[in-house]
């Protein structure tokens, strides 16, 4: 048996999560006032500070990414999902926007596309869904599996860059260009 669930048989609380925060991190939480690629003020010891208190946003609460639902919900393609951490990139079904939302880590862009992460987006698009990936300050919106082959084959990120394209979302050149005191 997996110390997960000798954990869970004994009682104690069970983070799939372990120390990811890249839901933290990566998106806009707009009852939190947090941009995109900003860290979240409530990060304590890598999780969430307020976790369980009252002044947790709902968005924060009803929030799952896919490795995360699949495993509360004991979906049978959680073992497919790859946890976030090693996969470099999370993504969920967004009921607003009505697509797949795919958060590509900026400090490991690549990762996520040697994992079963593109397999899972094939079946997304192959399902008509929409796909939105957000990857390095650009968003990309991806209707069909030809597009998202592209995007796995080639740096569409590094392309557009070379090509003079500014991110979408300005927030990401501190990300990339962090604050560094001056002498």
């Amino acid at each position: 048996m997996g110390q997960a669930k000798q954990k869970k048989q004994a009682g104690a609380r069970i983070s799939w999560c372990r120390t990811c925060t890249y839901c933290c991190v990566l998106p806009k939480i707009v009852a939190l006032d947090k941009p995109m690629y900003r860290r979240c003020k409530h990060i304590e010891n890598q999780g969430c500070g307020i976790f369980g208190q009252p002044e947790r946003p709902s968005a924060c609460i009803s929030y799952n990414c896919a490795y995360l639902s699949a495993r509360l919900a004991e979906s049978p393609d959680r073992n497919r999902i790859p946890h976030p951490l090693e996969a470099g990139a999370y993504f969920h079904r967004d009921p607003i926007e009505k697509a797949v939302v795919l958060f590509v880590d900026p400090d490991r862009p690549d990762l996520w596309k040697a994992s079963a992460i593109p397999d899972l987006m094939r079946n997304v698009v192959r399902g008509r869904e929409t796909l939105v990936i957000f990857d390095r300050g650009h968003q990309m919106t991806v209707t069909n599996v030809e597009q998202l082959d592209a995007i796995v084959t080639r740096d569409f990120v590094a392309f557009a860059e070379g090509q003079g394209r500014q991110p979408d979302f300005p927030e990401f050149r501190e990300w990339a260009q962090p604050d560094t005191e001056t002498t």
